[in-house]
């Protein structure tokens, strides 16, 4: 009879596998954990929760370790489908002044925002038009939470400049880029020393 039963399990069952999973480094919560026994086979749906600021491919190694120590602490389970969802992020009072601090600067802008791929042309622009020939945009990261952006810019600069200097014209930069548009929250210019970062080909 066994063999042709389908049925979701029971919390209590899926608890020793939840426990697993939290353990696994970089997972920060895990929800929405659903298991389901065809026959002899078990079948796990779950979602775990990492870091909003992990690369994709940090997440994806994450849940790829979550899939591996399932298995090998709960050999019953025949296969696991794994979800990765950005931890919720509250954002700093610091981060929130820098923001309130630009308000009636931006106020022109409060109707304006950037989507996610024209970042890299207007970081481009205020760089390039404002600040000629300091800065070199090396890489952008850019995070969404809950509807705003915090940009990661890596620029390298001329290697004359003095660093305080350099540190002025950085802090004037994120100023710059924040009053672009309302939903961006938090600019950090990242000063690079040494060789550009290598472009690489995707193939």
């Amino acid at each position: 009879v066994l063999e042709l039963v389908d049925a979701a399990l029971p919390t209590e069952q899926l608890e020793p596998i939840n426990q697993t999973i939290l353990q696994v480094e970089g997972v920060k919560g895990c929800h929405r954990m659903r298991g389901r026994r065809a026959g002899s086979n078990l079948y796990l749906d779950a979602h775990i929760v990492v870091d909003p600021f992990s690369s994709v491919s940090t997440a994806h190694g994450i849940g790829e370790n979550v899939r591996h120590q399932i298995h090998k602490s709960h050999p019953e389970v025949t296969e696991v489908f794994i979800h990765i969802d950005p931890a919720y992020v509250e954002f700093s009072p610091d981060v929130m002044d820098q923001n309130e601090g630009l308000k009636t600067i931006t106020e022109q802008n409060s109707n304006m925002s950037v989507g996610e791929g024209n970042v890299q042309a207007i970081v481009s622009h205020i760089l390039s038009s404002k600040f000629p020939k300091k800065f070199k945009v090396e890489r952008i990261t850019q995070h969404t939470l809950q509807g705003k952006m915090v940009l990661e810019v890596e620029v390298t600069m001329p290697l004359e400049i003095m660093i305080r200097e350099a540190m002025d014209t950085a802090k004037e930069a994120e100023k710059e880029i924040m009053k672009a548009a309302s939903n961006i929250v938090h600019v950090n210019l990242q000063l690079r020393l040494g060789r550009p970062i290598p472009q690489f080909r995707y193939i």
